[in-house]
């Protein structure tokens, strides 16, 4: 199992929220709320860990076309 790095991991997530906005044209603290709460709700139903930023990204997208 990995254990992921969480200084590696918090970086991921930020560039992630902030391309996401810049992507999106919409706020980064929108952006963040959104990802954090997809994201969480990922983390907790996954076994395998190594592309929940992946699939975050993706399902806010989804949510924010």
């Amino acid at each position: 199992m990995h254990n992921l790095d969480p200084v590696k991991l918090r970086s991921k997530h930020l560039n992630a929220i902030n391309t996401l906005a810049a992507e999106t044209h919409r706020p980064v603290e929108e952006v963040d709320k959104i990802y954090t709460d997809i994201f969480e709700s990922l983390n907790a139903n996954s076994r395998v860990k190594d592309y929940l930023v992946v699939l975050t990204c993706k399902k806010v997208r989804e949510e924010l076309r």
